[in-house]
């Protein structure tokens, strides 16, 4: 899109200060948008995680060893990224309130690599020290002195001292052992945005929207006052960025002026303007060695959004990084000089790359992005939004329309049954361009009423025009989103409704002007809005990532849906009650505060599961607009109806569904673990053996029944697990593990009566002094199963059976190779009866159990028609099935019950989303809702240790298979990535993640989008080859 055009659309990025200190600040902190004071939270909060940040990225943080990256975001988390993957590998979350409390604006990491301080806008404008070397629950020491927000951070190279600028206008020194404040650096007039030391730590510097650097003599023993050295000047802009070179000779400094400026180091005298570029500078970041300066790109000027590399005193350019496309205020550059790590963009993305060339080496991203546009189905059955960002501020110029999701079924009328449908992924949009006749977009005009902006673009003025004549004007101001972004009338032309700024919505009456209603609910700038046929609903799309489906008349709340970009996705209600795709439920999770000096805690969804995770109390909910205890009664009159049938009798009372609140989750909070020694969570060590400590603790009432722990997803031997007495809440164990050679992914968990904690991870690199010159090979054990040919001919399928013989003659091909051995059982058609596929559990189990060495992997491929009962629990349907009697099928707990069973790796290979329109003769019908096998592969996640799954095709999505393939898209790509094409490192190895990789993009271009694997990999199965190749 037009970078240009994108950034001039951007709000002003000053970030939220408190107290007025002088017109100028008003003004500051009325452009920063509204202030929600904190409420105090005694209950969870529902938050979304992307798996990476979803708002602005104001600083990354390389950490001493140069092996992890830090990230401090507006979103209010802070997280942690291993450099060499790219991978995640924890998230801290503070104390945080409503609206902006818990914002981080600024970060710091002592140079020992131990304390992290963070600050923003936190309850008490205290600055946070994080021990990432300490336990989990290691206090939050907190520096109490500032007046307003903290804005930004620098140790003193030694780590004993601590600078801090504020948006009270001035700096802070503090001591860390003591927390206490050495001396308070005051002299600016606006805010400070920028502090550093000299690698000596003898001098300070401060910079600040007056424009204006300071540079300051650090008070020595006994002194308490900072001595003033020299008044910078000569920026014409705020200044923003301020740093030393490694040996203190020069002092760089830039700000919204476009310049970056150089000067004497230790007096302050100016030397020269060291460079100018196209937009403000927002950041700088020395390289160790001091010869260049990296700087980011911020909204004051105009061209490309570019990260430049100027030399160091020379200031010609030597690279410029256009990777990003949109605003970068966040640079770092690793301790080896190598590499260059860079926050912002459009999907808040952070990417690290070679400071030398620009070669990028990893994208660090969360799965979301933001949402430009949105629409109605206009048979209103559904909702459809768009991702592709808009180049024209026109509010009525829409972009394409790329995904839908169902809210129902065509003709579903609600009845004392409830709905028969689970709303749900709809699939890609047919049809190209930004216009699409199924789908309603925002409405300009109706009748004589017409609506637009006072400049036809995004502007803070709303005019209605009537038969030519302008009735009303509503101009929106710093409180109410600052300018409209997206408009729409409703279809009887009654009511305009408006989206702007900081997730701002509301609804006005066209014929006075006034307003109606607020829609609450988005976190960022709106920016598509449309109704629904019957005017009855409103769909939104945000800036912050999600969907949000609206009732217009009372302006409340009923459904947001975060849709990733690998079309995982999770829709829920206010209260919590929620449906997704395989993955989806790990996309949400509740938010705990344990007080300031405490890190917060967070559990997924899913581990709530069986109380939130309704999706037929979902689609009441929304039948209902948004009647919850109706919605749950007319699920369980369903759930009864289906248990009757079941039974012949009326169901049992005990499985009702239960109303459950947020308020109500603390009482069903899992222990919680820590790991006390070792006290790292990821180093290398040359020993075979490790001992290992541990702790759980209750955080409730209830005790603790059971800890238990896993290396590489399984149990290493026996002693492994320790159940507690009776009424237990706090206990210790302590046990010695055996590491196999290379990494170990060390997993503790504990669990109460309720439910299982969320695993406390060790990564440990085994590096063997003495490696064996030709280490064992693993075996392989697997189990293909593929049904084209059942007993009723009227169920057939085409290429299931040629799927599992494909299948397995890929692996047995790797038979001395790869594998040291590769067993297997195959059963096709008539071979694949009820009793033989049971047969094949049981052979899988004993054979993988009988040779079990470090490294071997046991797989079941299964492919033919799966459906699910009335009750919902699913079953694999065998060559003599009977869909009269879903007993003659195989109940999908003996697969899960034999993967538990199975040591080392587990990996199962699912293709059974055929639904073949196929009918039994009372009725009996597969359909494509049946036979979801969605819910079957999440219960997976109960089996200890974790099971690698990968299915043919996600939630409400049909496996599709062509003559000219010779099989379904599934394991087309499943073959073609085993033979080489998903050999992306170019090596002679394809590991599980290359493979995921391409499955996932190979089989959504073969199907066109109708299709998408799905993988749910554990994280504490550690990466994995799957074949071995030639190399290219």
């Amino acid at each position: 899109m037009d970078q240009d055009l994108f950034v001039d659309w951007i709000l002003p990025t000053v970030l939220i200060m408190k107290t007025p200190f002088s017109v100028l600040f008003l003004l500051c902190l009325l452009l920063a948008g509204p202030f929600t004071p904190a409420q105090a939270q005694d209950s969870p909060r529902l938050v979304i995680d992307t798996g990476g940040h979803q708002a602005k990225i104001q600083d990354v943080i390389f950490t001493p060893d140069g092996q992890q990256l830090i990230s401090v975001s507006n979103d209010k988390t802070i997280r942690v990224w291993e450099v060499a993957s790219g991978e995640p590998v924890r998230t801290l979350r503070g104390e945080m309130g409503q609206g902006h409390e818990g914002k981080l604006y600024a970060g710091a990491l002592s140079p020992d690599g131990r304390w992290l301080a963070v600050g923003g806008y936190t309850k008490n404008d205290e600055i946070r020290l994080i021990d990432l070397q300490g336990p989990a629950d290691a206090p939050v020491r907190l520096l109490q002195g500032h007046t307003d927000v903290v804005l930004s951070l620098a140790f003193s190279p030694d780590g004993g001292r601590l600078l801090s600028g504020s948006g009270d206008n001035t700096a802070r020194l503090w001591d860390v052992e003591s927390g206490k404040p050495l001396a308070v650096l005051r002299g600016h007039t606006d805010h400070i945005y920028a502090v550093a030391f000299s690698l000596d730590g003898g001098r300070l510097v401060t910079g600040s929207d007056d424009q204006t650097l300071r540079l300051w003599a650090a008070p020595g023993k006994g002194r308490t006052r900072a001595r003033l050295l020299a008044k910078l000047t000569g920026h014409s802009d705020k200044v923003k960025a301020a740093a030393f070179t490694p040996d203190g000779r020069y002092l760089l400094s830039g700000g919204w002026d476009k310049t970056l400026r150089l000067w004497d180091g230790r007096e302050g005298g100016f030397i020269q303007e060291l460079a100018r570029q196209n937009r403000g500078v927002a950041s700088l970041s020395i390289a160790p060695d001091g010869k260049s300066v990296l700087t980011g790109s911020g909204e004051a000027g105009s061209g490309g959004l570019i990260n430049h590399v100027f030399a160091i005193p020379s200031g010609k350019r030597l690279l410029r990084f256009d990777e990003h496309e949109n605003l970068v205020i966040a640079t770092a550059i690793s301790p080896d000089g190598r590499l260059a790590a860079t926050g912002g963009g459009n999907d808040k993305e952070i990417i690290l790359w070679e400071l030398a060339t620009g070669k990028v080496r990893h994208t660090l991203a969360g799965k979301g992005g933001p949402i430009w546009s949105v629409g109605f189905a206009r048979d209103g059955t559904g909702v459809a939004w768009g991702k592709v960002g808009r180049t024209d501020p026109n509010p009525f110029v829409f972009t394409k329309l790329q995904h839908r999701f169902q809210l129902r079924r065509a003709g579903l009328s609600i009845d004392r049954k409830g709905a028969a449908f689970d709303p749900g992924w709809g699939g890609p949009v047919e049809g190209e361009g930004p216009m699409n006749r199924h789908y309603l977009r925002a409405i300009e005009t109706v009748g004589a009423t017409r609506i637009r902006t006072a400049n036809g673009q995004m502007h803070p003025t709303l005019e209605i025009i009537e038969n030519g004549q302008l009735r009303h004007r509503i101009t929106l101001g710093p409180t109410d989103g600052y300018r409209h972004n997206a408009l729409t009338l409703t279809p009887d032309g009654q009511t305009v409704i408006s989206g702007g700024g900081w997730g701002f919505i509301a609804s006005y009456d066209v014929a006075t002007g006034r307003k109606r209603h607020e829609f609450t609910g988005h976190t960022g700038d709106v920016w598509a809005l449309a109704p629904s046929p019957d005017g009855r609903w409103l769909v939104s799309g945000s800036w912050d990532q999600t969907v949000r489906l609206w009732e217009i008349e009372t302006g409340k709340a009923l459904l947001t849906i975060f849709p990733a970009n690998d079309n995982e996705w999770v829709a829920w209600t206010p209260e919590g009650y929620y449906t997704a795709s395989l993955n989806g439920g790990r996309l949400i999770g509740w938010h705990m505060n344990q007080g300031e000096e405490r890190l917060a805690r967070y559990y997924p969804a899913e581990r709530f599961a069986k109380q939130f995770h309704q999706p037929r109390v979902v689609a009441h909910y929304l039948a209902t607009g948004g009647d919850l205890k109706r919605a749950i009664a007319l699920a369980n009159i369903a759930l009864a109806d289906a248990e009757g049938t079941r039974r012949g009798t009326g169901g049992r009372p005990d499985e009702r569904l239960k109303e459950t609140a947020a308020a109500d989750l603390p009482a069903l909070f899992p222990p919680m673990v820590f790991i006390k020694e070792p006290n790292r969570s990821q180093f290398s060590t040359g020993r075979a053996r490790l001992v290992l400590i541990t702790e759980v603790r209750s955080v409730n009432d209830e005790p603790v029944s059971r800890l238990w722990i896993t290396v590489n997803g399984r149990r290493p031997g026996q002693g492994m697990v320790r159940r507690f007495a009776e009424g237990t809440r706090r206990g210790e164990f302590q046990t010695t593990l055996a590491l196999d050679p290379g990494e170990n992914r060390i997993a503790v968990y504990a669990k109460n009566r309720h439910s299982q904690s969320e695993p406390e991870m060790l990564f440990v690199t085994r590096n063997d002094p003495k490696p064996e010159p030709e280490p064992r090979k693993p075996n392989l054990y697997l189990l293909a199963i593929g049904v084209s040919e059942y007993a009723d001919s009227a169920y057939d399928l085409r290429y299931a059976d040629d799927d599992a013989e494909a299948v397995t003659r890929a692996f047995e091909a790797q038979a001395g190779s790869l594998y040291h051995r590769v067993q297997t059982r195959l059963l096709t058609n008539g071979e694949a009866d009820g009793r033989s596929v049971l047969d094949g559990l049981d052979w899988l189990i004993r054979k993988s159990n009988a040779d079990y060495a470090p490294g071997d992997v046991s797989m079941i491929f299964i492919a033919g028609h799966g459906t699910k009962d009335k009750r919902g629990h699913y079953h694999f349907l065998p060559h003599d099935v009977d869909l009269e009697d879903l007993r003659t099928g195989v109940k999908w707990f003996e697969f899960q019950d034999a993967l538990a069973h199975l040591p080392g790796t587990r990996w199962l290979l699912a293709d059974t989303c055929y639904s073949g329109g196929i009918t039994g003769g009372r009725g009996v019908r597969v359909s494509l809702e049946s036979s979801d096998i969605t819910d079957a592969l999440r219960d997976l996640r109960r089996v200890e240790g974790g099971v690698v799954v990968m299915a043919a095709a996600g939630s409400r999505q049909e496996s599709l298979e062509k003559d000219a393939w010779g099989h379904g898209a599934f394991t087309k790509a499943l073959l073609e990535g085993l033979a080489g094409q998903a050999n992306y490192k170019k090596d002679k190895r394809i590991d599980i993640k290359e493979l995921d990789l391409y499955l996932a993009n190979q089989v959504k271009e073969l199907t066109d989008g109708r299709q998408s694997a799905m993988t749910q990999t554990p994280q504490m199965v550690p990466n994995f080859p799957v074949a071995l190749v030639e190399a290219p």
